[in-house]
């Protein structure tokens, strides 16, 4: 063990002599800025830490005390650095304090840095860490992440004049990276996952890796994204960046693991400052030519107007009288909740999405070795089910902070809500192109009268509207009947009647908008209550089926192509106790 940290020591030793700081992208490298204490290099946590069951939530103490203390990097800016002023800037320091100011209590920055923030947090010094650490499957063990804020990623760098557009280019060509950086396990699953043959050199500095693709040594350098756009900025034209990334580097807020309630506060505490816009303002601070991307923090039904408190959440640590992964292990069986028998003369829509559901259920089977047992009719009363420990988990779940006291929530796999349908030679894209004209609603939606209405003044836009009780009806009430001039609804109502009407009907994209959704509907998974390695299961398998274009392919029903939003994948290895995901 001495020996090990004796050799720790020497590397932080030679960083220090080529005047490099550790920065935001995990381990790479960049020039060095003020620090409170010189970080000190430690060995990492073992993982076995994730064995330990906590005896109390943060939250417990964060209520007690009134003071949320927040681990943060105090030299890896633009995320978190000590200015002259004393104080921790950048873009985590901004986002934890403004959690905050939102649930009323007093912000206590703590320094940390990349090698003992988990051992700091897993001790009990901090009750989170917001300092760019990206979501790693291997860490999963160790710690648990909130929803993903930031949207880094490992990308490549070529000479400015190099034919390649795409990293299949790069094939059988020499590629460089920083050695000691996440780089190289990027390279490792691009290369694995693409069979692509590449030569790879390590480089003590960035600056060493750039300065041997300009002599034309190696072919490409992949580093954080953030740190290659600011080389770009400095050497305009004479290198590039490929716009596909080699891997995915999302930045999360990571507490310790099976803090549930603390992790649901959190979470809700993000979502509710991404619809205010103020992770959009935070965003604009730091990367004023990066606009938050709309997709990243999925906003869940029931949110609520006021920003969230910790006193709305209990402080305690429950724990799942039954883990479902032994269970599951050794019957066979996924008992799965969130189905329906339809009848004959059940509309499309409904059709499609129970399809979809099932669809979902059966290739996480597939890829767990198990088979699948549907629980029927278990529409209504999925989250009980699974609750009770009569599911394993349920498929088609609203994501809704309703039912956080009962399961735990996925990422969610399919998008839905209100959009436009018009006749395809329309021009009309908006409801500012409707001043006067006549809307289609469904009848079987609640509310759908006051929200073209609510919609339109807003557009100011005076519309009328006609109610369509059948879904099939539609197309003959706009093709035929000229009694209405736009659909108003559900996509999933709206999209198989416009793939049955290629040439006359189409789903508008609002123009120019960069949001083509009038209102968005999250649908995910359910599972049990604070089980994190089997949450962990299911969404690792979400994201191979994303990886693999397979659930891609599932949504081709209810979803148009160019809706689909990115797969929040988090980077690492496929397998996952015992399960071969990939």
């Amino acid at each position: 063990m001495n020996r090990w940290l004796l050799r720790f020591s020497l590397f932080g030793m030679l960083l220090a002599l080529a005047g490099l700081a550790l920065a935001v992208d995990g381990r790479s490298l960049a020039q060095p800025v003020p620090t409170l204490v010189p970080p000190t290099l430690v060995p990492t946590l073992d993982a076995g830490i994730g064995d330990t069951l906590l005896n109390e939530s943060a939250l417990a103490r964060v209520k007690r005390d009134g003071v949320v203390r927040v681990g943060l990097l105090f030299n890896a800016p633009p995320f978190g650095e000590l200015n002259i002023q004393g104080e921790v800037s950048g873009y985590d320091a901004d986002l934890a304090r403004s959690m905050a100011e939102a649930w009323g209590v007093t912000f206590e920055a703590v320094q940390v840095n990349r090698q003992n923030a988990q051992q700091i947090l897993n001790s009990g010094q901090v009750d989170m860490l917001v300092a760019a650490q990206v979501h790693r499957r291997d860490l999963d063990t160790a710690v648990e992440f909130s929803l993903t804020y930031f949207p880094g990623a490992q990308s490549m760098l070529v000479r400015g004049d190099d034919g390649a557009a795409r990293l299949s280019d790069m094939a059988n060509r020499r590629i460089g990276y920083v050695l000691g950086s996440t780089s190289s396990e990027a390279i490792f699953l691009w290369q694995q996952r693409a069979g692509i043959g590449i030569t790879v050199e390590s480089f003590l500095t960035l600056d060493q890796a750039v300065a041997a693709l300009g002599r034309n040594d190696i072919d490409g350098v992949v580093e954080s994204r953030i740190q290659l756009q600011r080389l770009v900025q400095q050497q305009t034209g004479t290198i590039k960046i490929l716009e596909e990334n080699v891997g995915p580097e999302p930045f999360a807020i990571v507490v310790r693991r099976q803090d549930v309630n603390w992790r649901n506060l959190i979470n809700k505490t993000l979502q509710f400052l991404a619809r205010s816009g103020r992770m959009a303002e935070i965003q604009r601070t730091y990367f004023p030519n990066v606009p938050y991307p709309l997709d990243l923090i999925p906003i869940w039904s029931g949110l609520g107007d006021e920003a969230p408190k910790p006193d709305q959440f209990p402080d305690d640590v429950p724990f799942p009288p039954q883990y479902a992964m032994p269970r599951i292990q050794q019957a066979g069986v996924v008992r799965v909740a969130g189905v329906v028998d339809l009848p004959a003369d059940a509309p499309e829509s409904q059709r499609r999405l129970d399809a979809l559901n099932r669809a979902i259920a059966e290739a996480l089977a597939t890829r767990w070795g198990v088979r699948v047992e549907f629980i029927p009719n278990s529409i209504g009363n999925a989250a009980d089910l699974v609750a009770s420990g009569q599911a394993d988990l349920a498929v088609g779940l609203q994501l809704d902070w309703s039912w956080i006291d009962r399961v735990d929530l996925t990422a969610p796999y399919l998008l839905h809500g209100e959009r436009l349908m018009v006749r395809s030679a329309e021009t009309l894209e908006v409801f500012r192109d409707l001043r006067g004209q006549v809307v289609g609603i469904f009848s079987s939606e609640e509310g759908a009268a006051d929200r073209i209405r609510e919609i339109a003044a807003s557009a100011q836009s005076g519309v009328r509207n006609f109610a369509i009780a059948r879904e099939q009806d539609v197309p003959a009430e706009m093709l035929t009947n000229n009694n209405i001039r736009v659909m108003f609804g559900d996509s999933l109502k709206l999209i198989p009647l416009a793939q049955a009407n290629p040439d006359q009907l189409r789903i508008t994209t609002r123009g120019n908008s960069a949001d083509p959704w009038y209102s968005r509907v999250y649908v995910g998974i359910g599972v049990p209550r604070n089980d994190l390695d089997f949450r962990l299961l299911v969404e690792y398998t979400l994201q191979e089926l994303a990886r693999s274009g397979q659930w891609q392919a599932l949504l081709t029903p209810v979803m148009l192509p160019g809706d689909i939003p990115a797969f929040d994948i988090w980077p690492g290895v496929s397998d996952f106790m015992g399960y071969r995901l990939g």
